[in-house]
């Protein structure tokens, strides 16, 4: 790879990686669901402004929009809601170990819901790595608090759902990347507005403070808007296999940045249990073992 792809990663880990702390401060100062519809709204405006400045046609987004709307629930707005209601019990920092299993998952559905990505040897040793790493990352707190062990449990939850939906995005590999991504925004921003406005009454809700606020157009912006726009260039300069690694990265930069300012700590089983979902990463990939065994 290239200065400028290894440069375009650390971006996108960066932006990925501060979604959970940029959750952590809206949820200061707002319900769950209203950060969720806060962060699509904003994501979609950026999205929006991208598609047009690029001159793709937005209507194609309504005649797929039955796939959207469904790639729209199972890959935004059900994970998204999980997401921030887990952090209502748990770190972020946490979070994001928990969401770096993404790729574990999806390796065994790819197994099952398609012909050209089977499981080998590589990955059955990475999602045992993987699994163990859950097991060590699960296992104090089912026996020390319900209420974190719900937490971690929906953001595991969502890492199904983005696991099924990436698999299942396959079939819009013939739409460009970026109308798959202001598409799948819209719809999910569809599905949330009731919600939001259902339960949240907006109406008598307090008003965010400045700090909830900047958080929310970050997250917008940054995370989806950017990051979504970064994502696709790297996987056209870089290729799908080295996407990869933006998911070793992610939990170290959401972990820095809830060290630094929001004091958080991990516990010394996070910290093993993060190391192994990450070994378990690595096999999965396969790079580093195949170039080993080249040397």
């Amino acid at each position: 790879m290239s200065f400028f792809d290894w440069l375009r990663i650390a971006l996108l880990s960066g932006a990925w990686g501060g979604s959970f702390f940029f959750v952590e401060i809206m949820l200061g100062s707002m319900p769950p669901i209203t950060a969720v519809f806060g962060r699509l709204a904003v994501g979609l405006f950026g999205l929006s402004c991208l598609l047009k400045l690029l001159g793709h046609d937005f209507g194609q987004i309504f005649t797929q929009w039955r796939f959207f709307a469904f790639i729209g629930f199972i890959n935004n707005a059900l994970p998204f809601t999980l997401i921030n209601f887990g952090q209502t019990q748990i770190s972020g920092s946490l979070a994001s170990i928990i969401n770096a299993t993404t790729p574990i998952v999806t390796a065994i559905m790819a197994h099952w819901l398609t012909i050209d990505e089977r499981l080998t040897i590589n990955k059955v040793m990475g999602i045992a790595l993987g699994f163990s790493g859950i097991l060590v990352l699960f296992g104090p707190t089912v026996w020390a608090s319900d209420i974190a062990l719900l937490g971690m449990s929906a953001g595991l939850i969502a890492t199904i759902c983005y696991a099924y939906g990436s698999v299942i995005s396959k079939r819009l590999r013939h739409n460009p990347p970026l109308l798959n991504a202001t598409g799948q925004v819209f719809f999910a921003t569809l599905w949330v507005l009731p919600v939001f406005v259902f339960f949240d009454k907006p109406w008598s809700l307090p008003m965010p403070d400045a700090e909830g606020l900047v958080a929310m157009l970050a997250i917008g912006f940054l995370s989806t808007t950017l990051g979504m726009f970064i994502y696709f260039q790297v996987l056209k300069t870089a290729g799908a296999s080295n996407v990869v690694l933006v998911t070793f990265l992610v939990p170290i930069t959401a972990t820095g940045l809830g060290f630094i300012f929001l004091e958080e700590r991990l516990a010394p089983n996070d910290l093993v249990a993060f190391f192994l979902i990450t070994l378990g990463l690595v096999v999965i990939d396969g790079r580093f073992i195949s170039n080993t065994w080249k040397i």
